[in-house]
């Protein structure tokens, strides 16, 4: 008996150790421009797939660039990492740009998929006010930041083991790599198909990587359950406030609660969610705002307006949305200021698609909805004493200041009149009080009886 437990007791033992001996790898998304929420979901990533025992965590990667700030302090944290840090740029079509390619080629382990690219870093500058403006090579701040970032990333390259020289023409010379290349050149390390050859196949394959503790460790991924770990509501705000498109599609929409409100005084709502998407939207991005642009903008959206109002035979329509267009392109691009820090991200304009789309879908609400409203204020009121103003009908009795009876509105009313009105004749409703109706021979407007 005593021996039936022990087994059973080992058998027990034996099952939980299984359990927690179940190899795990943790995946995290970066999609966008990298901000300051993209540098704490990352740091936060670190830490729980380090506690949860992960085999690696994987970074899936497809970025413009971003916040050079931002990208240092990542960096960082790949170096202090005590477990193996792997950025895998995908899907198709992804690429690794600017502050992404230092991300890269920072990782124990860096991974392509077919049809990416990974380069493009020379800086850009904004300010500490958010203004950005591509400097000239022979500006004296560009040529620091230049150096800075240069010096940078070839240290990167010493303790990963990569391609410094290329690296250094990425930043110098904005040189850029497709997957392929990228690996015979060592800039990165392996071209994975998908999540699951890269887990399952390339991984397991890989040369041991070191860690900041000084050992040096095998990334055993195959087979591994795949725990994927997602941004935090607040990081995904403040990292979707970061995204050009979203701030533009965020300042259209209040501009055209702005319109409405305009348009229909007193519905109150579409006014004040208008004006908080302006405000968020000039505000709360790390992202530089063009107020030339904004003020195109809120041109476009002003015309489009007067078209409304005044017939100008499509002119205003057309100026309208020409400068919602242009407006729209020029929204992040400004003039340059002093105490600019370096800002690794080569385009920030809006997707010409989106563009165009959002352009066409609020010059068709402010147009046609706009219109139907007024179109119903401008219209003569159908119900109520305001709707009986201006209806016919004929004196069944003499009509005068005393008294007299009109059918009208299918049905038998009490009439008085300034004038007198002979029983038969064709009368028009002026006036309603109460009960009575108030007539004349002539219609509302059309001058004094004879």
């Amino acid at each position: 008996m005593r021996k039936l437990i022990v087994i059973a007791a080992f058998l027990v033992i034996m099952a939980a150790s299984q359990v927690g001996w179940a190899k795990k790898v943790h995946v995290i998304e970066i999609d966008g421009v990298i901000s300051p929420a993209t540098k704490d979901f990352v740091e936060e990533s670190i830490q729980k797939a380090r506690s949860d025992g992960s085999e690696a965590l994987i970074i899936q990667l497809d970025t413009p660039g971003g916040l050079l700030s931002s990208t240092k302090e990542i960096v960082q944290s790949f170096l202090d990492s005590q477990i193996p840090i792997v950025v895998y740029v995908y899907p198709a079509g992804a690429s690794a740009t600017s502050a992404g390619m230092m991300i890269a080629i920072a990782a124990h382990v860096a991974v392509m998929s077919p049809g990416t690219n990974i380069g493009a870093a020379h800086p850009v500058m904004i300010s500490s006010e958010g203004e950005y403006k591509s400097i000239p090579k022979e500006d004296i701040m560009m040529e620091k930041a230049t150096n800075d970032t240069v010096g940078w990333v070839k240290s990167i390259c010493d303790v990963r083991g990569r391609n410094a020289e290329w690296a250094e023409k990425a930043v110098t010379e904005s040189q850029s790599l497709p997957a392929k290349e990228a690996v015979e050149q060592k800039v990165v390390d392996a071209i994975a198909k998908d999540m699951d050859d890269l887990v399952n196949n390339v991984l397991p394959g890989i040369k041991p990587v070191a860690l900041q503790t000084g050992d040096t460790t095998s990334i055993d991924t195959k087979d591994a359950e795949i725990v994927k770990i997602e941004m935090t509501i607040p990081q995904i705000l403040q990292h979707a406030i970061n995204n050009p498109n979203f701030i533009y599609i965020l300042m259209l929409v209040g501009f055209l609660g702005v319109a409405i409100e305009f348009k229909s005084p007193g519905l109150i709502f579409p006014g004040v969610i208008g004006v908080a998407c302006i405000l968020v939207a000039l505000v709360a991005p790390s992202l530089p705002i063009n107020y030339a642009g904004f003020l195109l903008i809120t041109v476009g959206v002003g015309l489009l307006v007067a078209e409304v109002f005044i017939t100008s035979y499509g002119l205003l329509s057309v100026s309208g949305v020409a400068a919602l267009v242009f407006g729209s392109l020029m929204l992040f691009d400004k003039p340059e200021v002093p105490d600019m820090d370096p800002f690794l991200v080569p385009d920030l304009a809006p997707a010409w698609p989106l563009v165009g789309a959002v352009v066409l879908f609020t010059a068709a609400v402010i147009l046609v909805f706009g219109t139907a409203i007024i179109r119903v204020h401008r219209s003569k009121v159908a119900t109520g004493k305001e709707g009986m103003i201006g209806e016919s009908g004929k004196a069944t009795r003499d009509v005068g200041p005393e008294g007299g009876k009109i059918y009208a509105l299918s049905a038998f009313w009490n009439a008085v009149s300034d004038e007198s009105i002979s029983k038969g004749e064709k009368v028009y409703i002026t006036g309603v009080d109460g009960l009575v109706v108030k007539v004349s021979r002539k219609p509302p407007g059309d001058g004094p009886s004879s």
